[in-house]
């Protein structure tokens, strides 16, 4: 009974061939690692593959590898005999009605030693400058001030983000990092997904920094690669490159819009613009002040020249007046000749008409009165009313004075090219703008729009 129990609670698998290569592939495939070696004489190449063998340069222990063309493409030179890579991949077991094999399917190639490197590093070179990638016509400027700064370099990097933090000034710069590794077989990629990662996410960047230290051909290999400078190439977001020494020049560098010669360098580029615009906004500051200077000067003069023009304008009305008045008094003249004239001859009947030659004068000489009163009380009301109109005008003039409008609490608020705003719609969110006071001014980025 217990042989009959054990027999039928026992469950066993059968594979077919096929299946169990599966099985095995599902093990093998996910395991991705590095393998350092030598190729091998036999060397197979194919239009979309090439099989060839890695040996280990110790014990000359041999590994079948097998990689796409496109993956070899991008070394720059084609695999020969003695050439010593490393190769990114997985082992997997190749299936076959004529045999299976088991080989390692490289993902990614990368070459060791300087002489070949620097092979490579020619090969790409003229290349990509064939095709155009290095020409100044597809070379982006930089705005003239970039604030927003997306920033490429390995965190654990000794000097290139140290360096760069530590020579950006403080003017306000917004700087977004993403960590990659600059070195060793999975650079490449991490650096080609930064680039990607920040033009989809963050198309609005002024600038995206791409640094690291100085290295070796090997440590720097990364920046000499084909994926890296196509990736560089296509970004919409213009991109400063600021790799190894002085002396280092990658292709990154050629490909790249603008070239910084050390991550310090880089920092300093961005800094450049910034502190020509304080020295430039002193000089606007003293600028402007000659140019208040000046207002005033004009509107001192157009008030000399409204002055002198009233004064005209009051003497011909005076001289109009008084020739007038002249005028009505050779007429009084002529009329008092006649008044002596018929006096006289009513003085020969003044016996016979005394009443009537008194009322007569006496009409007259109120008549005369009257008109001499009429002629004093217009020209004291010419008088006052130019006086009245002069000071009103003078006092137009005053309120209209920049000054005066300063002193009073009010406050002219400039651009970054110095001139005044007189519409919100003008600004942008993260302007600097400079409002001036009667005494002083201060500078301020614009936070929130109100119409």
């Amino acid at each position: 009974m217990k042989t009959m129990k054990t027999l039928q609670t026992k469950t066993e698998r059968v594979f077919s061939v096929s299946e169990f290569l599966d099985f095995l592939n599902n093990i093998l495939i996910p395991q991705q690692v590095v393998i350092q070696g030598e190729i091998g004489k036999k060397i197979d190449c194919r239009p979309t593959y090439s099989i060839f063998n890695l040996l280990d340069k110790k014990d000359h222990t041999v590994l079948k590898c097998f990689c796409w063309q496109d993956k070899l493409e991008n070394l720059g030179i084609e695999l020969r005999e003695g050439l010593e890579i490393q190769v990114l991949g997985h082992p997997k077991i190749y299936k076959s009605q004529y045999g299976s094999n088991f080989e390692f399917e490289a993902e990614q190639v990368l070459l060791v030693g300087e002489g070949v490197l620097k092979e490579a590093f020619d090969a790409l070179k003229r290349k990509l400058d064939k095709e155009g990638l290095f020409s100044l016509d597809h070379k982006r400027p930089l705005p003239r001030f970039c604030q927003k700064i997306g920033l490429i370099t390995s965190k654990y990097g000794k000097g290139a983000k140290p360096d760069f933090e530590k020579h950006l000034g403080k003017f306000g710069f917004e700087v977004y990092f993403y960590d990659v590794r600059v070195e060793g077989i999975f650079a490449v990629n991490e650096i080609v997904q930064a680039l990607y990662w920040f033009n989809e996410h963050m198309p609005d960047l002024d600038v995206l920094v791409l640094i690291r230290g100085g290295g070796s051909w090997e440590s720097l290999q990364a920046f000499n690669s084909e994926e890296v400078a196509r990736a560089i190439f296509a970004s919409k977001i213009p991109i400063m490159c600021g790799i190894g020494h002085e002396s280092d020049i990658t292709i990154a560098d050629l490909v790249s819009d603008v070239r910084a010669s050390t991550p310090t360098d880089a920092a300093k580029i961005l800094n450049e613009n910034w502190k020509m615009a304080s020295i430039n906004i002193l000089e606007i500051e003293k600028n402007l002040s000659t140019l208040f200077k000046k207002v005033l000067e004009n509107i001192s003069q157009n008030l000399d020249f409204f002055e002198d023009y009233f004064k005209r304008t009051v003497k011909k009305e005076i001289f109009t007046v008084k020739t007038g008045l002249e005028s009505l008094i050779k007429n009084l003249d002529f009329n008092f000749q006649n008044y002596f004239k018929e006096f006289d001859i009513l003085s020969k009947g003044f016996k016979d008409n005394f009443l009537k030659i008194e009322r007569l004068i006496k009409n007259k000489r109120e008549e005369t009165n009257k008109i001499q009163s009429d002629l004093q009380k217009n020209k004291d009301w010419w008088c006052q009313k130019i006086e009245s109109f002069l000071k009103a005008e003078r006092a137009k003039i005053v309120l209209s004075s920049p000054y005066f409008r300063l002193k009073q609490g009010y406050t002219i608020t400039l651009d970054e090219q110095g001139k005044s705003i007189k519409n919100s719609e003008k600004l942008k969110i993260d302007q600097t703008i400079k409002t001036k006071f009667y005494k002083g001014q201060a500078l301020s980025r614009v936070k929130k729009i109100e119409s």
